[in-house]
Formats: structure tokens, C-alpha cells, sequence
């Protein structure tokens, strides 16, 4: 195991939290006096919920750093800098915040992380790894590709879920949900159509990862329930009632329906077929989506929520980049891939 393998997730990870702690970035602000002391001074009032989101936002770095260490000083040496490394990631970005308007830098929030950085990596620590983590870490290595490029299918499978938390993102749709009529284009069957190529492609995204030739169409459906799942939970919780339920239509479920049957069949192309196919489906399906997707300013796409904490804004719009980032990050990948197999057939079939 070497740690130039564990380098792109962790990486990943860290782009996310450096997303989540500098927005909006500009314009950017001197550090006044009364921040600099209200640093280290005790805050007027905490949050539970964002003590909470500070610790969970770190507990995936701190199994990934951990990951990562360990690879050249084991796993006790492995928690150890991993601990380090999210302390010192987390004061940097508390300081940094120091410098961005609308950010409340604290010395309480550093503690929180670094607390979420440690509970991760004891995910590395005796009895759990024993009993939970190396028993996941084999059914990985034995479910999907090994490697690096089975890792960064994963990755792209947990970015696609994180994104799944907003509730104002339609169901593999594009842009942002709309009141009824707000912003309401004849789309006549285009809209199931183009949820059923991006379902089918998504289908065949995940066979492409998966070690076997069986399972993707069980996996697929597995991911698109929990999907629906975190969907209907978050919507309950976040959206104002009139919005609750905008994010799925009528055309997205006959499309999550058409582009599962059509799966069904094309997951027993060979590798290289799937791939390909893939590739078109996702590409078709993400142009049509831009074609009827709603894009709205930010203040009014956050007017759709009823949340009452802080960071909705991060949270919106970094989900919302991942929404629409992930189609074509999932062309590269297969591209790719693609072009990866060939190489090694060409190589198998040279004298």
C-alpha cells in the first residue's frame, strides 16, 4: 500500500473543506481587532448543530489523512500526523477566515474539527479496525477495480451522493428547483428523456467500477434508492412546504423508470461497450438537462429553504457545483478509462 495512491481523495476532500470554510473568497477584508480577539474568546452562544457540522465535516479527512500516513509509518504513526494535519488545516482556515466578510472565525471550531479529524482516524486504532474497517476495506478490494482507478470511481460515486443532500436540486435534472409555473418551458418528452440517458448512463458508470460482470444493475438501484432516500428527508427538513416536493416531477420518476429498463439490458455489453455506451448516455443526458434546467440567482434559489442555521449558502452552492460538475468529471474518468483498456489490450495483443 503506498500513499501515492490515497494522494487523490484526500486531496479531494480537502478542496471541499477549503470550499466550505473561505466562501464567498471576495472580497476579501483586513483581519479588524475585535475578530483577532473574538478568536480565542469564548463565543456569546454555541450552536449544537454547528459543533456538529464541524466535527462531521472532518471525520472523512480524518480517515483519508490517516489512510494516507499510514502508508509510510504504520497506523499508530498514521493517527498521530493525521490528528496533526487537522489541526493545523483547521487553524489555517480559521485564520484565513479572519480575511472574508460574512465568516465568524473561532479557536472553538479548530477544537470541533480537530475532534471530527481524530474520531476518523481512530477508524485506523484496534478494536474497530480489526472488527470493521480492514473487514471494509477487503469486501473494497474484492467488490471493485483495485487501485487508484477504483478509488477515483468512488470518489465520483460519493460526490454524486454528497450533492444528493439538496433538496433544491431536481432529481438528475439541471439548474435548481422553481415554484409551479415559475419557470415552466414546454419540454414535452425531453425531460424523461433526458433522466432516463442519465440514469442509464449512471448505471453503466458504476459496472465499469465494479470487479465483476454481475451486480451493477442491484448496486445502481441501491444508490438511486438511497439518492431518493436522502432526497425525500432532506426536502421535509429544509424546503419551505411549497417547494417539498418540485425537486421530482411526474417526467423524472417515467424517466428513473425508462432509464433503469434500459439498463437492465445493456449492463451485459462487454467492458469496453458499456464504457462507451456510457459515455454517450451521460453526454446526451447532461446537454438536454441544460436545455429545461432552471438556473436561478443564489438569494433566490436560497429562498426556497426554511433552514435556520448558519453556512446555507456553502452548503447550496457547493452542492450545486457537484451537481453540475459530476456528468462531465464522469466523462473524464471514463474517457479515461476508456483509452486505458485499450492501451493494455494493444500491449496484451503486441508481440
Amino acid at each position: 500500500m503506498t500513499a501515492s495512491r490515497h494522494r487523490g481523495p484526500l486531496a479531494v476532500w480537502l478542496l471541499l473543506i477549503a470550499y466550505a470554510s473561505l466562501y464567498p473568497f471576495a472580497p476579501l477584508r483586513m483581519a479588524s481587532p475585535e475578530a483577532l480577539g473574538g478568536f480565542f474568546s469564548k463565543p456569546r452562544y454555541v450552536v449544537p448543530f454547528d459543533v456538529a457540522l464541524n466535527l462531521v465535516a472532518y471525520v472523512p479527512l480524518g480517515l483519508l489523512a490517516t489512510r494516507y500516513f499510514a502508508a509510510g509509518v504504520g497506523r499508530r504513526g498514521g493517527i498521530a500526523k493525521a490528528l496533526a494535519f487537522g489541526a493545523a488545516l483547521s487553524f489555517a482556515m480559521e485564520a484565513c477566515q479572519l480575511f472574508v466578510p460574512g465568516r465568524v472565525a473561532s479557536a472553538y471550531d479548530v477544537v470541533a474539527n480537530a475532534a471530527g479529524t481524530l474520531l476518523g482516524a481512530l477508524a485506523y486504532a484496534d478494536p474497530f479496525y480489526s472488527v470493521v474497517t480492514s473487514p471494509l476495506g477487503r469486501w473494497r478490494e474484492g467488490a471493485f477495480v483495485p487501485g487508484p482507478w477504483g478509488d477515483a470511481g468512488l470518489v465520483l460515486l460519493a460526490l454524486w451522493l454528497l450533492a444528493q443532500l439538496n433538496p433544491a436540486l431536481p432529481f438528475f435534472g439541471a439548474g435548481n428547483i422553481a415554484a409551479p409555473g415559475e419557470i415552466a418551458p414546454e419540454t414535452g418528452g425531453l425531460e424523461p428523456l433526458a433522466v432516463a440517458l442519465a440514469i442509464c448512463g449512471f448505471g453503466l458508470f458504476v459496472s465499469t467500477i465494479l470487479r465483476g460482470e454481475s451486480g451493477s444493475l442491484r448496486v445502481t438501484i441501491l444508490l438511486l434508492s438511497a439518492a431518493l432516500w436522502l432526497k425525500f428527508l432532506a426536502a421535509s427538513f429544509m424546503l419551505q412546504p411549497s417547494f417539498s416536493g418540485e425537486w421530482v416531477t411526474s417526467g423524472r420518476l417515467l424517466g428513473l423508470g425508462a432509464g433503469i429498463a434500459a439498463l437492465a439490458p445493456l449492463r451485459r455489453l462487454p467492458r469496453a461497450g458499456r464504457i462507451y455506451v456510457a459515455i454517450l448516455a451521460i453526454l446526451a443526458g447532461a446537454l438536454l438537462s441544460k436545455i429545461f434546467g432552471s438556473y436561478t440567482p443564489l438569494a433566490e434559489l436560497l429562498r426556497v429553504f426554511r433552514w435556520p442555521y448558519g453556512q446555507l449558502a456553502n452548503f447550496a452552492t457547493l452542492t450545486r457545483f457537484l451537481h453540475e460538475l459530476w456528468p462531465f468529471a464522469a466523462l473524464a474518468f471514463l474517457v479515461a478509462l476508456f483509452l486505458r483498456d485499450r492501451r493494455e489490450a494493444h500491449a496484451i495483443i503486441a508481440p
